[in-house]
């Protein structure tokens, strides 16, 4: 259903399984490397923030300072 939705659509396509997230913070020290996932999450309707202040979910391992509430997940919560 998703290729199909892809060939017929007009517009760049777009998933929306990450829609709903709050905005992320994808870690440089990341595998797989920070860009793919990125391109991953803005593919899938994700909102990614280039800092981790603007950012309510860390993806992949930081170890520079961090707010309480945030919340950190691994990689493959992406994949």
């Amino acid at each position: 259903i998703c290729r199909l939705q892809r060939q017929l659509s007009t517009d760049e396509y777009q998933l929306g399984l990450f829609s709903g997230q709050p905005v992320m913070f994808i870690s440089a020290t990341s595998q797989p490397p920070g860009d793919n996932l990125i391109e991953l999450m803005q593919l899938c309707g994700g909102k990614v923030s280039k800092t981790l202040r603007q950012a309510a979910i860390c993806v992949g391992p930081y170890n520079g300072k961090k707010s309480a509430d945030l919340i950190c997940v691994s990689e493959k919560w992406i994949l």
